[in-house]
């Protein structure tokens, strides 16, 4: 986070065009991009050159989230995606899991806010003792019955 914005957008990325020309990175490409996460995810910042470290922790995430959703994954990991934020970035982190989603990504969704796993998840896999001790569907199940899942005791 010790770096500006447009250098924290590439990692990860530094190899894969637009954002490099061989082994030279396209600074150029990189602000754009930047400013595009920036502007789509609300992160409030004077400019792509502001230092990352800079930036309040919610925005950070922000930025963070939106760096790692750009291009086309094929497979999300979000752990704790919205752990933090206020509830505008919450809105927003949840919009763009879902626009994944639609778009054909895999998304593991791993979070201790209920809330979150009610409104996002297809399934809920509960794994209690190191074993998944049950699949739930979030339209079909109550809070109650996760937290029963949650303890590792058997439904009726």
């Amino acid at each position: 986070m010790s770096a500006p914005l447009w250098e924290n957008r590439i990692l990860g990325h530094q190899f894969a065009s637009p954002m490099s020309k061989g082994i030279w990175v396209n600074k150029a490409a990189a602000a754009e991009d930047s400013k595009r996460v920036v502007e789509e995810f609300d992160v409030r910042t004077p400019g792509v050159n502001v230092l990352a470290s800079a930036l309040s922790g919610g925005n950070q995430q922000k930025f963070i989230v939106g760096r790692e959703l750009s291009g086309d994954p094929k497979l999300i990991v979000a752990a704790q995606p919205t752990r933090g934020v206020d509830v505008g970035a919450q809105a927003i982190i949840w919009d763009h899991l879902m626009k994944a989603r639609s778009a054909g990504a895999g998304v593991l969704l791993i979070s201790a806010d209920l809330e979150e796993l009610f409104s996002l998840s297809d399934r809920i896999a509960v794994i209690y003792g190191g074993s998944i001790v049950s699949i739930l569907n979030p339209s079909k199940t109550t809070p109650e019955e996760l937290g029963l899942a949650m303890t590792g005791a058997k439904s009726a």
